[in-house]
């Protein structure tokens, strides 16, 4: 594993003023999954827009699986200049999901490139990782990784290469990145553990305890779309657009309307004449516009953009949808550009478990919108749940199961009027509590329990017409879970993972994980990624996570009139 590059990666060489520094953009899945990822996208454009950098991209072959050992050599060249990775100064990371960690020691393993930091001298390319997964906690990777960029891309790396350029040594250049805002180097700190637990962390050198996420202030700064329009993508005749940055409602299961406090809202019409743009400069035309978002109807430039690109002719899809925000003019924008299906997210299985996860919304509201829905034309539902929440009975189960019935009821009435049925489909998931969320201190429900559940909604529902389920794994929820709120320790996970053939459930089975898919933190507690300091004031998150297990409400993230958080 540890065989050296043929190409000497000292910053000095790197940093030449005739030559570019070299940087390979990496997404730990395959190419069709990659150029269907906005994030991935934008950082590509990003680091080419900035002087004196050449980057590239990679992403695993097409037909790849994780059982796979190791890639032909021409499967390793990068996509637009054939390079193979030894050829590169910089191998960054952009990770959006924690399973993707295993894709990216994977993909560590057939770069030969050793996965424990130490082990790397100057031979081989820096390695580094950013992406909204990191964001999140980027302690299981930390032991990889020779920088991580914890917060959003525009700004941070500007800064990380103006430090680069003209460094001749890379502990020095490493030094003062640590002083930078958003810039993590895990070599310089070090666990303190306890009993099996980390209960702080110790700095070698002069930098601050906790890396300060790195955020983007002016909402017209952010203009964030498709640039790279592939043939071979998840959704080839799709462009992707970038509507809100954050959310406003906080879920308390949902990273994005925390981590990304507070709410930006681009300017739509920039965006969309930018990607137009860059579109036709490449011969390209999408048929469809993915508006990409946690709430894009929060917006209050939607519509009139929709009924911009209806007018052209193209269809719209939708990342999310709030049912409240879902009006009559809206849905008929929806109907004209040709999409027939919409997700209702419930979120939560029967009212009490709603408020505790703070989303107010009634089974009678829930079941009029799909009324709505329907008797408007959008003849396909897709109703998703999240299972596993705190203080979750099998009330709650017979609850949902309640809503759905009525839900099948009021769907084919009004099928009839329009004299053709669809299809209803139920998605049901595991509760994975994640990081940056008042759900952080709370443990993920026993898989057995969930398959219980899952069990009891099947046998209920099974046999109504025209509906079909679909059941998250709590299997994988389970190896997420570890993956999310693991530590450093995740490290020896890895390796035993990469030496045993890719298989996760069995390297799982070699770990002590359940201490920490399934412990419950206590307020006090020292968490793994404490290590990223998003700005809070001390307690907010566990306030908001005491106020949810007493099925309390907390108002929207307004920050105009609020400023509870602390951030604003």
């Amino acid at each position: 594993m540890s065989v050296s590059c043929q190409t000497d990666h000292t910053i000095s060489e790197s940093s030449s003023p005739d030559q570019a520094i070299r940087v390979l953009l990496v997404y730990p899945n395959t190419c069709e999954v990659a150029l269907a990822n906005l994030g991935f996208q934008q950082v590509y454009s990003l680091l080419n827009s900035i002087e004196g950098v050449e980057c590239d991209r990679y992403a695993l072959p097409a037909g790849w699986n994780p059982e796979t050992e190791g890639l032909r050599k021409d499967d390793l060249r990068s996509m637009d200049m054939n390079r193979l990775p030894e050829e590169f100064d910089i191998i960054a990371f952009s990770i959006s999901f924690e399973p993707d960690y295993l894709n990216t020691v994977i993909a560590l393993k057939y770069f030969k490139i050793p996965l424990d930091r130490e082990k790397r001298d100057a031979s081989y390319p820096m390695i580094v990782a950013g992406g909204s997964a990191i964001f999140i906690n980027p302690e299981p990777l930390a032991n990889c990784m020779d920088v991580m960029f914890i917060g959003e891309g525009e700004g941070i790396a500007n800064d990380f290469f103006e430090e680069l350029r003209g460094c001749d040594d890379k502990n020095k250049f490493l030094e003062r990145a640590a002083g930078l805002s958003g810039i993590y180097v895990p070599k310089f700190y070090d666990s303190q553990m306890d009993s099996g637990f980390q209960v702080g962390v110790s700095t070698s050198i002069d930098i601050p305890s906790r890396v300060t996420r790195h955020w983007v202030i002016q909402e017209d700064s952010l203009c964030t779309h498709s640039v790279v329009h592939g043939e071979n993508t998840t959704f080839k005749d799709m462009a992707l657009m970038e509507v809100t940055r954050g959310c406003i409602w906080a879920c308390r299961f949902c990273t994005a309307g925390f981590i990304y406090r507070p709410p930006r809202l681009p300017d739509l019409n920039k965006t969309y004449d930018s990607m137009t743009q860059v579109l036709e400069s490449q011969g390209k035309h999408a048929e469809t516009i993915g508006l990409v978002g946690p709430s894009v109807t929060d917006h209050p430039q939607l519509p009139a953009l929709a009924k911009r690109i209806t007018e052209e002719g193209k269809t719209l899809s939708f990342s999310s949808l709030r049912m409240e925000t879902l009006t009559d003019e809206l849905v008929e924008l929806i109907l004209k550009s040709g999409q027939k299906t919409l997700t209702v997210a419930v979120d939560g299985p029967s009212e009490r478990m709603r408020d505790v996860i703070n989303k107010a919304a009634t089974d009678d509201f829930i079941v009029a919108k799909c009324g709505f829905l329907t008797r408007k034309g959008i003849l396909h539902l897709k109703i998703y749940s999240i299972i596993g929440l705190p203080h979750e009975t099998d009330d709650d189960i017979d609850q949902f199961i309640h809503l759905v019935e009525r839900i099948q009821k009021v769907y084919v009435d009004e099928c009839r009027n329009h004299g053709r049925i669809g299809r209803i489909t139920i998605s049901l998931s595991p509760l994975v509590p994640k990081p940056g969320t008042p759900f952080q201190w709370h443990p993920m429900e026993d898989v057995k329990s969930l398959k219980k559940k899952f069990s009891r909604v099947r046998k209920a529902l099974g046999k109504l017409p025209h509906l079909k389920m679909s059941f998250g794994s709590p299997n994988e929820a389970y190896l997420q879970t570890y993956l999310s709120r693991g530590d450093r320790s995740v490290h020896e996970f890895f390796k035993t993972f990469l030496n045993n053939g890719h298989d996760a459930k069995g390297a799982l089975s070699k770990h002590s994980v359940d201490s920490f898919v399934y412990r419950k933190y206590g307020k006090d507690d020292y968490l793994p990624w404490d290590i990223v300091d998003h700005g809070y004031r001390n307690g907010f998150l566990w306030d908001d996570y005491q106020r949810g297990l007493m099925a309390g409400r907390t108002p929207v993230c307004d920050t105009a009139t609020c400023h509870v958080c602390g951030i604003c």
